[in-house]
């Protein structure tokens, strides 16, 4: 790789960790912060066991998400991500379901989702970059 590329290039991944961290730290942050809203949110999508999912989910979300801004267990963590919003998205946004706007509204927040999801498994292919502890 030439010398304009490769700072390039670490610069770019670590943008990219810190993006898609962001996602799941706000939305980690947020649930703890308003837990009733969350359980709420969680018993309308369907989730069952929302005693063990919710703090299970606000877990994995501010963990995972620690640990891919710090560059430390990143192919895990962001595995662990993809898998969680691949089986969040089947599970929440029912576009194939829906009918209407609606359907329209639940296939444009999973292909949001599938967006996120290629990020971080593109994120755990390349690693944490040159910037991680």
């Amino acid at each position: 790789m030439n010398e304009i590329a490769e700072p390039l290039l670490s610069w770019l991944i670590l943008l990219a960790r810190l993006s898609l961290a962001a996602v799941f730290l706000v939305s980690g942050i947020h649930k703890a912060l308003y837990y009733r809203q969350a359980v709420e949110e969680f018993h309308r999508a369907g989730v069952g066991l929302v005693g063990l999912t919710l703090p299970l989910t606000i877990a994995l979300h501010v963990l995972a998400s620690l640990a891919i801004v710090a560059g430390v267990y990143v192919m895990e963590a962001a595995l662990l991500l993809a898998l969680f919003t691949f089986v969040a998205t089947l599970q929440v946004h029912r576009f194939w379901s829906a009918t209407g706007e609606e359907r329209l509204e639940q296939s444009r927040i999973a292909l949001a989702h599938l967006a996120i999801i290629g990020g971080l498994l593109m994120l755990a292919a390349t690693g944490p970059g040159r910037f991680a502890l």
